[in-house]
């Protein structure tokens, strides 16, 4: 046998050794966080859902936003949006979005759906959810969200003096985190999403992960 040949029988046995090794490491697994809270609120659509409901055959993702956030919740719910037209069309049909409104007040199942449509969200097994501010304080607080209300009375004043007479509605908003949470099958947590999630690639990888 010549050295050329030699050589290349070798390369070509590692080249085998390293494929083989490689089929035969172990997947990275998300790691189990903890049993997801449940909990029942309504949909878009007036009807209860209740978070265990899935269990057993949904992967779910599910955010916090309120509609008339002027920046970031939609920013999120875009990115969702991404996430899930990325996916094999086998798979989307086992992936169930949740976003839960901390605005129940000004956010009723009406204008959830509304909002939904408009933004282009009103898609199969997206979930817009209210409740009452305890049972959406529960939920918040259950998951590690953050929120509180800011009125600005400033732009109320602003408004009545340079463009109506009479009372005006003051500007409503929140100052929140952001949490993003991930739950298998099983109904548990595998992994949430703060402050640092920017890349849908990352969701589509975990996702993906789940739904095999």
């Amino acid at each position: 046998m010549s050295a050329k040949t030699k050589i290349l029988t070798t390369l070509a046995l590692l080249l085998t050794i390293a494929i083989t090794l490689g089929a035969c490491t172990p997947k990275v697994q998300l790691p189990i966080l903890r049993e997801a809270p449940d909990f029942t609120l309504t949909n878009q659509d007036g009807l209860e859902v209740r978070l265990s409901d899935f269990r057993g055959g949904k992967v779910v993702v599910m955010d916090f936003i309120y509609t008339s956030c002027p920046d970031v919740c939609g920013m999120l719910n875009h990115k969702l949006k991404i996430v899930h037209d990325k996916l094999e069309e086998g798979r989307k049909q086992d992936l169930v979005i949740i976003s839960v409104s901390f605005d129940p007040v000004v956010d009723t199942p009406e204008v959830l759906k509304q909002y939904a449509i408009e933004e282009g969200f009103d898609i199969p097994g997206w979930q817009f959810l209210t409740g009452t501010e305890e049972q959406i304080r529960q939920v918040a607080d259950d998951y590690g969200v953050v929120y509180e209300l800011v009125v600005d009375h400033e732009h109320e004043s602003d408004e009545e003096e340079h463009e109506h007479e009479g009372s005006q509605e003051p500007v409503r908003g929140f100052t929140h985190n952001i949490v993003v949470v991930l739950i298998d099958r099983d109904g548990m947590v595998r992994k949430t999403y703060g402050q640092t999630f920017s890349l849908e690639t990352e969701m589509i990888s975990d996702i993906t992960s789940l739904l095999r």
